[in-house]
């Protein structure tokens, strides 16, 4: 007499909305702390998460630039009670930047990788991924732009978001921007350099800082490389928003023009 064995699925669906607007959020991260599960929502705040291996007891976060995060129990998802999730607007205060241009100058953190020598990418395209560089202001900068070194792209078009960390201790990180910067291109348009004005937007850095580009959006079918010098730094990887670094040797061409304060 045989008994077949039964499989359930814990995937739960549900949407992130602004609690002022009631409407959805785009591109919220979703992703249960300390691992290296999550997503990011759609264009319509909706998401769908499989909980299958988790603990009841791990919490689920969801985090957005311009939003407080907020997070529950991974429990309160799987008897199925939580379906909507409402994020608050964060208010943000904004320090006086003055530039004082007798005293200052121009400065670039991180390394132009220009060689064919040695190319690398994403290491999953899971939504959520982020791929990055670290690099030390010992002064403090107001960041001009950012500049990306592709060596192959057979993407029509690519979208990533760009985050910047304070680095706070080895497991802590904080993102100090106050709205979400995207950068984007299409493959006819790629050269040597790509590059990003990131004036209007107001960033200063001071001290160790890592920088990302985040896959949030599903790109469909393609490849996207970076050039990337083996013996100028380290690469900094994690598969989703919640999920722990890990580091890869050789540094991806990325690099930020900047100016000191004082």
């Amino acid at each position: 007499m045989l008994c077949p064995g039964l499989v359930f699925c814990q995937t739960r669906s549900g949407q992130v909305l602004s609690s002022e607007t009631k409407s959805g959020i785009a591109y919220v991260n979703v992703g249960i702390i300390g691992k290296n599960i999550g997503t990011v929502t759609n264009e319509y705040g909706n998401f769908t998460i499989t909980l299958d291996k988790i603990n009841n007891t791990d919490s689920l976060r969801f985090s957005m630039i311009g939003y407080e995060s907020k997070s529950f129990l991974v429990s309160q998802f799987k008897e199925d009670s939580i379906k909507d999730v409402y994020l608050v607007p964060r208010s943000y205060y904004l320090t006086e930047v003055k530039v004082f241009s007798h005293r200052t100058h121009e400065i670039r953190l991180g390394t132009p990788v220009l060689s064919d020598a040695l190319k690398s990418g994403f290491e999953s395209n899971d939504l959520g991924s982020e791929m990055g560089i670290k690099v030390n202001a010992r002064k403090q900068v107001v960041l001009k732009e950012i500049n990306i070194n592709v060596a192959t792209c057979t993407f029509d078009s690519v979208v990533y978001r760009i985050n910047i960390y304070q680095v706070v201790n080895k497991t802590e990180y904080k993102n100090i921007l106050i709205e979400p910067i995207y950068i984007s291109f299409s493959k006819d348009k790629i050269d040597k350099v790509i590059t990003l004005n990131l004036r209007k937007y107001s960033i200063l850095i001071e001290g160790e800082v890592l920088i990302s580009l985040e896959l949030f959006k599903d790109l469909g079918e393609g490849r996207l490389l970076f050039h990337t010098q083996y013996f100028t730094g380290i690469t900094y990887h994690r598969k989703t928003s919640q999920g722990k670094w890990t580091e890869a040797p050789g540094a991806i061409g990325m690099y930020l023009y900047g100016q000191t304060t004082k």
